[in-house]
């Protein structure tokens, strides 16, 4: 019941071979238990006949589960496997030994940076599904609009380690760019058919290698700390990152004067 619901409400559609191929099971039973689900959310879906699948509506409401976007990410966007990610927990507001003081264990807790569920529900079909999306964003950048709609065509999340990012084409800007999931005022509901003729995220996919090695002015005891922190190996550290999330990688590392050409909206 719980995969049904979150094929319908993130993906935005289902057929009986879904089921068939995620449970093994026959297209009989997989009927079976669609007709269960319907008894529990009436309205939650519409029948396509061209298409032969059930839609989620825009409006859809969950009966059986709560919708969490990580979870989303680890069922149907491709190369995840799992959650990549998971919020920061701090020790419970109500545990009597915080107020003294005396927790031996405890996170800072970052605030919760995320649009309202319906804003979050419509990026996340229109990146699965490969679909323009119609937002009003609130652009920081010196030569913006403010809060103006527009068109992107988004293909990724990307989580910078603080908030999550849409990687998308803007048709504004003619780049891609990150669009900040939090600062989507509005968006619409996904319905333009996918463009084709959009260029390949470079960014996105090229892939670097990063190599770090410690500042030979340091003291031989200084250089020996800093290997022994980041667990380098004959003096040096290398990660491997998108291009398109390196900047993050480097502000995370707080390492200043870096050549920042990727753009950001």
């Amino acid at each position: 019941m719980r995969y049904i619901e979150r094929a319908l409400y993130w993906r935005g559609h289902l057929k009986r071979k879904d089921l068939r191929e995620a449970f093994g099971i026959s297209l009989a039973q997989a009927s079976a238990d669609l007709k269960q689900y319907f008894e529990l959310n009436e309205n939650a879906a519409q029948y396509d006949l061209s298409a032969k699948c059930y839609r989620g509506i825009p409006e859809m409401s969950c009966v059986v589960h709560s919708p969490n976007l990580e979870e989303a990410m680890a069922m149907f966007l491709r190369g995840v496997g799992s959650a990549p990610w998971q919020p920061l927990v701090t020790t419970r507001q109500n545990d009597p030994i915080r107020d003294g003081g005396s927790a031996q264990v405890d996170r800072v807790s970052l605030p919760t940076r995320m649009p309202p569920g319906a804003i979050v529900r419509r990026a996340f079909v229109a990146t699965v599904n490969e679909r323009p999306l119609r937002v009003k964003y609130g652009s920081l950048s010196t030569d913006s609009k403010g809060d103006a709609w527009r068109w992107i065509h988004p293909h990724a999340f990307a989580h910078d380690g603080y908030r999550w990012h849409l990687r998308a084409w803007c048709e504004e800007r003619k780049a891609y760019r990150d669009f900040v999931l939090s600062r989507i005022r509005a968006a619409e509901w996904p319905q333009r058919d996918p463009d084709a003729n959009l260029p390949i995220d470079e960014d996105w996919a090229t892939w670097e290698e990063l190599i770090f090695r410690t500042n030979p002015k340091l003291t031989k005891t200084h250089r020996a700390a800093i290997e022994a922190d980041f667990g380098m190996i004959d003096g040096e550290i290398r990660f491997k990152v998108r291009r398109a999330m390196r900047d993050y990688l480097l502000e995370h590392l707080r390492l200043p004067n870096w050549d920042r050409k990727i753009s950001k909206p």
